[in-house]
């Protein structure tokens, strides 16, 4: 049986109380871990060692930063990821928990964090996770180059996830996390994530067109 990988992304309540319920996980934290992009089976990151990729099977989101669930294709309803009572994205092994769902107390944040912990790992859960509602979104008519470029020069935080949202919902699920990854990252890390993302060409004969 293949083993199985387990990333924690949020060093906040709901990310402790996950890691407590699944000691094998490893729990990526800011400022020594930055989480800036997810491809499906692999996150990026950058740390002290530079930029790197890190493959799992199994994602528990704890921290609010719901580009990275629409950048692995998840559902994201009025700027909020969207889950079921146990935290499961529409992801496949993907989880959220913690302030990413709403949670407005650190009590509250480490009680998803355990229950999506324990649903994660196939364990009796101890409760369930309220699923607040969606919040209202304009969804734009056409993609605006402008704001697009205005992406990189917002904060993180929750106004830039919902533009960014916004500006997914225009176009569709291909909203590239190089054009809005969830962390802003130098340019040595964007140097390094843009050649895996480029398809091999074969080559071409001076004779062709």
């Amino acid at each position: 049986m293949e083993a199985q990988t387990t990333l924690i992304i949020g060093g906040g309540p709901a990310g402790r109380a996950a890691a407590a319920t699944l000691p094998d996980a490893m729990l990526l934290t800011r400022p020594g871990v930055t989480v800036w992009h997810a491809e499906p089976g692999r996150v990026w990151v950058e740390d002290a060692a530079g930029v790197r990729a890190l493959p799992f099977t199994r994602l528990l989101l704890c921290a609010d930063e719901p580009l990275l669930i629409a950048a692995l294709g998840g559902d994201c309803v009025g700027g909020r990821v969207r889950t079921d009572a146990t935290g499961a994205t529409s992801l496949p092994g993907v989880f959220a928990a913690g302030r990413i769902l709403g949670a407005s107390t650190a009590e509250e944040a480490a009680r998803q964090g355990r229950i999506a912990a324990q649903a994660l790992a196939g364990l009796p859960c101890e409760g369930r996770i309220d699923i607040l509602p969606a919040i209202p979104q304009a969804v734009p008519a056409r993609l605006d180059p402008l704001d697009l470029a205005h992406l990189l020069t917002m904060p993180p935080g929750p106004a830039r996830s919902r533009a960014a949202l916004a500006q997914r919902a225009a176009r569709g699920p291909g909203l590239a996390g190089v054009i809005a990854p969830a962390r802003p990252v130098g340019l040595a890390a964007l140097a390094a994530f843009a050649p895996a993302q480029l398809k091999p060409r074969p080559m071409q004969r001076e004779d062709q067109p």
